[in-house]
């Protein structure tokens, strides 16, 4: 079996049954039994291997192997191992390329806040292996953005001048910046906003110091967000757009993780107040993954339907206008997304009927989104 890596997963990215049942924290009960159960029905080793890597779990298959010596082949677990300590290494050359950013900010004067994976790594999966990442994304203030692209091509970083394409023009973020170090490419998106323009909202650096929180990795300190406030934007990220019509399962679980983290910590009121939006995306994802019994209770309101479609999104414009189809075959799957998608994204719980959205809200959002391309496409030139 060849190794693994995001050149040669499948081409389908839909989790497969053995792979959904792995993406719990801990596995006891009946979560444990149903991994037992799907592992044993599982008939294509490889395939679910690919599959799992490209979810981002199989650091959780190592994790649950140790605790309970699951069903998986002995030539499987050694290259679980194998991506094990690979994803350890990549973690620790991220690591040593945010000590470099930071130095180099802090000496110009730059701010910056740590988003998803950079902030989650240490601070809810603690150990690094658990949460890989393609990229670390960094929060800059506005004003600050286009000094902190020329500073990280000083420490040498390789950044393009310009979008890829001028489609693009008002994206959220700069172009993808990346440097090898340690014989991994380590891939940094500086952001002038938190959520990006498919999504309801924004999301800039934060004015107020009280929604900062400071994290500890590798012996580096410096600012996330306050535990509220990434909820609300790693669910934002999770509710939007994303190439290859791929919701991985470990940003699922970034979602889920942080909730039972609020719970615990006693915040739910303040989520519940500022953010009501990510209770419905918790509800829907409950359709794709069983929720932690604590939050289950809490937010007690749970679908009762299972709508078409669950863990299918809609991917974003520029995959589907770009593939080679005619045009009935390219709108088709933008005018008529998965319903679970559209319960997700719109913030509508999955009890309720979808002809409303269905009918205008989700068409005049496309042409929103198109009409914006368009916008781009003339003002970039």
């Amino acid at each position: 079996m060849p190794p693994i890596t995001s050149h040669n997963v499948p081409s389908s990215v839909k989790p497969r049954p053995a792979v959904i049942a792995l993406a719990q924290f801990s596995l006891q009960g009946e979560s444990l039994a149903t991994a037992i159960a799907q592992l044993k029905a599982e008939d294509d080793w490889q395939e679910w291997l690919a599959n799992l890597e490209l979810h981002g779990l199989s650091g959780f298959a190592n994790k649950h192997i140790d605790e309970h010596d699951l069903p998986i082949p002995t030539a499987v677990r050694m290259q679980l191992k194998a991506l094990k300590i690979r994803h350890t290494a990549a973690a620790n050359a991220r690591a040593k390329v945010l000590g470099q950013i930071d130095a180099a900010f802090k000496e110009q004067g730059i701010n910056y806040v740590a988003l998803k994976g950079a902030a989650l790594a240490p601070y809810v999966y603690q150990q690094e292996y658990l949460r890989p990442m393609r990229d670390m994304d960094l929060l800059i203030p506005r004003e600050q953005l286009h000094q902190s692209g020329q500073v990280l091509r000083g420490i040498g970083f390789e950044m393009p001048d310009e979008q890829p394409t001028k489609y693009m023009r008002d994206m959220h973020q700069l172009p993808n910046a990346t440097k090898v170090v340690d014989g991994f490419t380590c891939s940094v998106e500086l952001h002038r906003d938190g959520i990006s323009r498919e999504v309801t909202g924004h999301y800039y650096y934060p004015s107020n110091a009280a929604l900062l929180q400071t994290i500890e990795w590798h012996q580096l300190s410096f600012y996330a967000l306050d535990d509220v406030p990434m909820l609300h934007q790693v669910s934002r990220h999770l509710e939007g757009l994303h190439p290859a019509a791929l919701q991985k399962l470990i940003n699922v679980m970034d979602v889920i993780l942080l909730a039972e983290k609020i719970l615990e910590s006693g915040q739910w009121p303040k989520l519940e107040r500022e953010f009501p939006h990510v209770i419905n995306t918790l509800c829907c994802l409950h359709l794709l993954t069983p929720l932690p019994a604590s939050l289950q209770a809490k937010i007690g309101n749970l679908p009762k339907n299972r709508p078409q479609g669950v863990g299918v999104i809609m991917g974003s414009l520029r995959s589907g206008l770009l593939k080679q189809k005619g045009l009935r075959a390219k709108l088709k799957p933008l005018l008529s997304p998965s319903d679970w998608w559209l319960y997700l994204y719109y913030n509508t719980h999955p009890d309720k009927s979808l002809l409303w959205i269905k009918l205008v809200r989700h068409p005049l959002r496309l042409c929103n989104w198109l009409s914006r391309r368009l916008y781009s496409r003339i003002l970039g030139g």
